[in-house]
């Protein structure tokens, strides 16, 4: 690979000149003999070295976005928009699979710390563990101290500015819509009981009963653990111990994936025996044999606005914290409660 001082002989110039042109140095160098150095640095395919950039503005131009499943659409839209706006600014995204886990989560934060992140974004919600908030809380308080910018992107255990969806609305306003169409008995697939966002969705499900009169019951509802595997699991167990229920409420696309194979395996017809609803609306859920009835967030724009409030951060720009308002998506998987064959 070329070398800064392969470019400054190709110029002409000292190496130092070829430098200042190529970094962020303030210093003035005459037009023509910038033109030179990048043209130089153009003909030779130069990169500049990242490390060594770092050591003069003490910026390393990354950012660590802790997600807890990549392989989850929900996330990979998030990531997308973090991605996308980044890199406009010449940043990096390093993205961490944290599985949910407490340790696990703890170990990448210590890591992306350690290759000096200039900000860390957590896309997924916190995790109810006490030594885990203790151990998280120290190392931020102390990597923000020494100016490093932390945004969320969802409910957490911890205070930093926010980018976040207003979880409690949606799941509120989809059970809402199904009390409307005439549904009693609407089961619930709440995702890990360890995670805020799970509880926060399970509140808003909870409080739309109780302004509709009707009594909240906990056998209507059952953890899917935010898989497609778990919510196929979930409504089993729903099925067994509550036959009547006429609707099922996933509290993410994907557990009402594994929900629809369930149904569709047991030969329940959607929606005209059992109506079934979602949260989030990723790509999949508009092309389903039965299209999926959902909450829309608009997870690829906070991905986007994630990025841009970490540059504000780290650019000594004041930031506001904001909650992104939600949408009902109506679709084919939902109709008023029908008769059981």
């Amino acid at each position: 690979m070329p070398s800064l001082r392969d470019v400054a002989l190709r110029a002409g110039v000292s190496s130092s000149t070829a430098s200042r042109v190529l970094s962020p140095s303030s210093h003035p160098v005459r037009a023509e003999t910038r033109e030179r150095v990048l043209r130089a640095a153009v003909e030779l395919d130069f990169q500049p070295n990242r490390l060594a950039r770092a050591l003069v503005t003490a910026r390393t131009h990354t950012i660590g976005a802790i997600v807890h499943d990549i392989s989850d659409p929900y996330f990979g839209e998030i990531v997308r928009g973090l991605e996308d706006a980044a890199r406009l600014s010449d940043y990096q995204v390093f993205v961490c699979s944290s599985d949910r886990e407490p340790d696990r989560e703890l170990a990448y934060v210590r890591a992306l710390l350690s290759y000096r992140v200039d900000g860390v974004v957590f896309a997924g919600g916190g995790i109810e563990d006490r030594r885990y908030q203790a151990d998280l809380r120290r190392l931020l308080n102390g990597y923000r101290e020494l100016g490093g910018a932390v945004v969320l992107l969802a409910p957490h255990t911890f205070s930093a500015p926010s980018i976040t969806a207003d979880n409690h609305a949606g799941s509120a306003k989809m059970t809402r819509y199904l009390l409307e169409l005439g549904h009693r008995r609407i089961g619930f697939v709440a995702g890990p009981p360890h995670v805020r966002t799970s509880q926060v969705r399970l509140n808003g499900y909870g409080d739309a009963l109780g302004e509709h009169g009707v009594p909240y019951d906990p056998t209507l509802v059952t953890p899917g653990w935010f898989t497609s595997e778990g919510g196929a699991k979930a409504v089993s167990e729903l099925l067994e111990q509550s036959p009547d229920l006429t609707a099922v409420f996933a509290s993410n696309d994907v557990m009402a994936f594994g929900v629809l194979h369930e149904l569709a395996s047991r030969g329940i017809a959607v929606p005209e025996e059992i109506s079934v609803a979602g949260f989030d609306d990723v790509q999949v859920a508009a092309y389903l044999h039965s299209p999926l009835t959902t909450v829309r967030i608009p997870m690829y724009e906070m991905g986007q606005e994630g990025a841009l409030m970490v540059l504000d951060i780290l650019e000594g720009r004041r930031v506001r914290s904001r909650r992104l308002p939600v949408e009902l998506v109506v679709r084919s998987s939902t109709r008023p409660p029908g008769a059981r064959t």
